[in-house]
């Protein structure tokens, strides 16, 4: 009986790891997706060539299997905020915040 219980704690401590890892790996790729969504939205708000810097925002976040769920025009910078699916069964997505603006390079 012992064997069987050890067994399972063993089982149970190896779904809890992988299930920590998986959310870590989640949570790198939705800050590489926000970062790169908010890359995207600044250049194109900056560059003038995009009406709704927003919507470019939009595309990049997807291209990034992740899904915008906002993005603010702060002065001269774009924050947005992305995020992935998790299948996990008390978290089901990850999200990030990302900024980006020109600074000066004097």
């Amino acid at each position: 009986m012992a064997c069987v219980m050890l067994i399972a704690l063993a089982a149970a401590l190896i779904a809890t790891v992988a299930s920590v890892g998986g959310a870590l790996l989640c949570r790198s790729r939705a800050r590489s997706a926000a970062d790169a969504t908010a890359l995207s939205a600044a250049s194109a708000y900056w560059s003038g060539g995009a009406s709704d810097p927003c919507a470019v925002g939009r595309r990049a976040a997807a291209e990034n299997d992740a899904q915008l769920e906002s993005c603010v025009v702060e002065g001269d910078d774009i924050v947005v905020t992305v995020s992935v699916p998790l299948r996990l069964p008390f978290m089901s997505r990850v999200s990030q915040r990302s900024r980006a603006g020109p600074i000066s390079c004097e």
